[in-house]
């Protein structure tokens, strides 16, 4: 089965946008779309979540300057894990 590079950068963007959100005041929908290509290259490099949570964690405060709750990151990582991106050598 070939990747589908364009729907998983796609769905990590709605991820980002819809749920991660740190700025949460109705951003456009491309607002972390700069972000989208570090977080898909730590999911098809088979990250541990705690490397994609503390990505997320530090872009939020060091980047964009504001927090995200943890409770809100957790579920965050938690729907990336769920899409499934795996290293290329474990594609089906």
């Amino acid at each position: 089965m070939s990747r589908d590079t364009k729907a998983e950068t796609r769905a990590i963007n709605t991820i980002l946008w819809e749920d991660w959100d740190p700025i949460g005041c109705g951003v456009p929908e491309d607002e972390y779309e700069s972000y989208v290509w570090a977080v898909y290259k730590l999911l098809i490099d088979g990250a541990p979540r705690e490397a994609v949570a503390e990505y997320l964690r530090v872009t939020a405060a060091e980047v964009i300057t504001v927090s995200v709750p943890e409770d809100r990151l957790v579920a965050v990582v938690d729907k990336l894990m769920a899409l499934g991106v795996r290293p290329a050598g474990e594609l089906i």
